[in-house]
């Protein structure tokens, strides 16, 4: 193994990596363990993340402001409709997305599976062509566009170094419509974006993008850097790279680099000194986060730099703040988990503490291991009703105010008991007026009634 793959396996590894401390990367959504064998391989590769000292998201749940234990209670209602609860085929799913009228899942058997939203029958089925390969799980779908779902496959099944692939099935004909080869197997959100126009992917050599069209997979045009690691995202359907210096020899300056949508051509908006971690987007800005007192690493304690780059005219705000927060980002809020359960809001202008709470999920720790303990869902937020909701692997579910932090709903999805599994998140995601989540091979549909706000 090269140097590169080297690199590219550890930030792999790092896009899966959630230890049972505050220390939770960014992009949780997608980054949270699923499945047994990707928490296997955390393990396994822990002590190597250690010895290269580059854990992602130290983050500190102390701070001023935003302590909510001096608000009234407010009203918590626990009315909800089940619409649905199904149990999908195989042992092993990793990732839903949800697209018109159905939901999409992949698992270590299925490289897609549809699912009716409105019934929850099960539609459409396309398997994997080799099951035991040990192929990687994914922690993300691309999504749905214009009726062809972005999903994930084996380069090479049943090998010992399968490879990954994006994969075009066109869901009315259940066809795979092209395939492209990726450089490694991060199967993440940051892996194959949509922009207008195309899909923005990993490429087949390392340090490059390729620009897709969505319905055939030709080569719209390439990008290349190098000396950075970068991030890929889609702000009012452009693409975009985030990128950090990758070694002591690298240009000491993260850059955000605008691609024009139709040629690739490259315009950086904006640069900041010294490397930083991506941790989402809030409208048209894109966040950053770096080290501000001398650490060495970003996992490091200590305190941190919130850089806030507005993408139309490469404005530069930073804010100095105790602990890199990151997780998902909504409508002005990072909403950042913690290790024992809860999650703490910070705001995404200038990294103040909102408000902290306990989600309540009854999160168990695994027999003779109290470091791997289940996890929650990442938020999903629904802004029309202002809400957070959070789902555990017991089908426990909780809603927060996202304004004050307010639990103003509770729910369960009776879901069949299993053994501890640490490491092991669940996922939920909002589908009209309601959730649709994912713990294991259950799949439901639900319609929370939260109380209003300040009842």
């Amino acid at each position: 193994m090269n140097a590169d793959r080297l690199d590219h396996a550890i930030r792999d590894v790092l896009h899966h990596w959630t230890p049972d401390d505050p220390g939770a990367p960014a992009d949780i959504a997608d980054r949270v363990v699923r499945r047994r064998r990707r928490r296997n391989l955390a393990r396994v590769t822990g002590a190597a993340l250690g010895l290269a000292g580059i854990t992602f998201g130290a983050v500190l749940v102390t701070g001023a402001g935003g302590d909510d234990k001096a608000r009234p209670p407010a009203r918590v209602s626990e009315r909800s409709t089940l619409l649905w609860r199904t149990t999908l085929p195989g042992t092993s799913w990793d990732a839903c997305t949800t697209g018109p009228g159905a939901v999409y899942c992949r698992g270590e058997e299925y490289d897609g599976i549809g699912v009716d939203a409105r019934t929850g029958k099960i539609v459409w089925q396309h398997k994997a062509k080799d099951v035991n390969g040990g192929s990687s799980p994914a922690g993300a779908l691309p999504g749905v566009r214009d009726g062809i779902l972005y999903t994930y496959a084996d380069h090479a099944p049943g090998t010992s170094g399968a490879g990954t692939d994006l994969v075009a099935l066109d869901i009315d004909s259940r066809r795979v419509l092209w395939k492209h080869e990726l450089a490694d197997d991060s199967r993440s959100s940051a892996s194959a974006v949509l922009f207008d126009g195309g899909i923005l992917a990993n490429s087949p050599a390392f340090r490059s993008v390729v620009a897709l069209d969505d319905r055939t997979g030709r080569t719209l045009w390439t990008y290349s850097w190098d000396k950075a690691d970068c991030d890929r995202a889609a702000i009012g359907g452009v693409p975009y790279l985030m990128c950090s210096p990758d070694s002591e020899e690298s240009p000491r300056r993260s850059t955000v680099v605008r691609l024009d949508p139709a040629t690739g051509e490259p315009r950086t908006v904006a640069s900041v000194e010294g490397p930083t971690a991506y941790i989402g987007t809030d409208g048209d800005a894109i966040l950053l986060g770096g080290m501000a007192g001398g650490q060495q690493f970003l996992s490091d304690p200590g305190p941190a730099t919130l850089t806030r780059v507005d993408v139309g005219s490469g404005q530069v705000s930073q804010h100095r703040v105790d602990g890199l927060p990151m997780g998902v980002v909504a409508d002005g809020v990072i909403l950042t988990p913690g290790g024992n359960g809860d999650v703490v809001a910070y705001s995404a202008d200038d990294g103040k503490r909102l408000w902290s709470r306990d989600l309540g999920l009854k999160l168990r720790t695994e027999p003779g291991d109290p470091t791997m303990r289940e996890l929650p869902s990442a938020a999903a937020v629904d802004l029309g009703t202002r809400m957070a909701y959070y789902l555990g692997p017991s089908g426990r579910l909780v809603g927060l105010d996202l304004d004050s932090g307010a639990v103003r709903w509770r729910g369960r999805v009776p879901v069949p008991e299993g053994p501890v599994e640490g490491g092991i998140a669940p996922e939920l995601m909002l589908y009209e007026r309601g959730l649709i989540g994912q713990i294991g091979g259950e799949l439901f549909r639900i319609r929370p009634e939260p109380a209003e706000a300040g009842s």
